[in-house]
């Protein structure tokens, strides 16, 4: 859960080294294509989209790994609530760890996730608190424990597990050390 307003939340973004992704079009998918088969990095790599509020995200970022197949993406999504007069966005981080054929994606391929995806949050929170990003940090409940020995399945088959939690993120128009 991401509070704060949309220029400075993608403000500290930038300063953090996320990239906005591309959007999905013949070109996008053509560089992605290339990426794939060479091994290379694209550090604007679009993301397919995924619903809430019974719309795809609002944006989404990423930090390039090494390659294609490795990454850490978001998504965000504004929703109609407001803490303190400020916009409340949603979001959903994972940290892709490879690439694998589906029929379940319309593009037939699809990023493998890491399935501690406590992990992937971790990662972002500190990534943003480094940069100065954030005011307050807090957690909250969330889906519940997922235990790691009986995880549960995405929709492509990829097993995750979490301890449930939220990570609540208030952000600041200027760094905040």
């Amino acid at each position: 859960v991401i509070i704060g307003e949309p220029l400075d939340v993608y403000i500290a973004f930038m300063r953090a080294g996320w990239d906005e992704t591309e959007t999905v079009t013949t070109k996008s998918s053509w560089k992605t294509m290339r990426s794939f088969i060479s091994g290379g990095e694209y550090r604007y790599s679009p993301v397919s989209s995924l619903y809430v509020f019974d719309r795809p995200q609002d944006v989404a970022f990423q930090k390039a790994r090494d390659n294609i197949h490795e990454r850490n993406h978001l998504r965000l999504w504004m929703s109609p609530a407001r803490f303190q007069g400020e916009p409340v966005w949603i979001g959903q981080i994972s940290r892709d760890i490879g690439v694998k054929l589906t029929l379940k994606s319309p593009t037939i391929t699809t990023h493998v996730i890491d399935p501690d995806v406590d992990e992937a949050r971790r990662y972002f929170v500190e990534d943003l608190a480094y940069s100065q990003a954030l005011a307050i940090i807090g957690y909250v409940k969330g889906v519940g424990i997922v235990n790691k020995h009986a995880p549960r399945m995405n929709l492509v088959g990829d097993p995750f597990y979490t301890d449930g939690f939220r990570a609540v993120l208030f952000f600041e128009p200027r760094p905040y050390t």
